[in-house]
């Protein structure tokens, strides 16, 4: 009996799983590669809304972020062996390392010029686990945000020995 209440309260768990929201809340250089090409590390920062009654963690996340529809650059975040844990019904801070080639990034600095704001596309996947308690995993749930840094956010991670003047 008591596992069938168990298996009922995850079915309706899921069934009722309300996907969180990400909105850009900056971005960081965190150094420089010596690779060939050099590429900027970035540290990407997102306010996650966990709009459930229930914590939920990120354990990965895979995919691609298109900058201004046309530059990809690759995610591949992994959590800590726990999980990145998000209480209920608030909104926590997710920082996700990207690697964007200095090429690319005064590219990008260069279409900025034009336009106050410079959109961005998340396609990818995510692996989440539901409550602290059942462990609910869900893999490879499908995630496509858009959203749009301005000229000032960009400017901002983009170091001023880079830019050409």
């Amino acid at each position: 009996m008591k596992s069938l209440l168990a298996l009922v309260l995850v079915i309706s768990l899921i069934a009722c799983v309300q996907k969180p929201t990400m909105r850009l809340n900056h971005a960081e250089i965190t150094s420089i590669t010596p690779t060939l090409p050099p590429s900027l590390e970035m540290a990407v920062v997102m306010d996650v809304t966990n709009p459930n009654s229930y914590d939920v963690a990120v354990r990965a996340v895979r995919g691609q972020v298109w900058m201004v529809d046309k530059y990809p650059l690759t995610v591949d975040f992994h959590a800590p062996p726990d999980g990145f844990w998000m209480a209920a019904g608030k909104t926590t801070q997710l920082r996700v390392l990207l690697l964007m080639p200095i090429g690319l990034a005064l590219q990008i600095v260069q279409e900025a010029l034009y336009t106050p704001q410079i959109a961005y596309r998340f396609i990818g996947k995510a692996d989440v686990t539901g409550t602290r308690t059942f462990h609910v995993e869900q893999d490879d749930y499908s995630i496509d945000e858009r959203g749009a840094m301005t000229r000032e956010q960009l400017m901002a991670v983009i170091p001023n020995s880079l830019v050409p003047h």
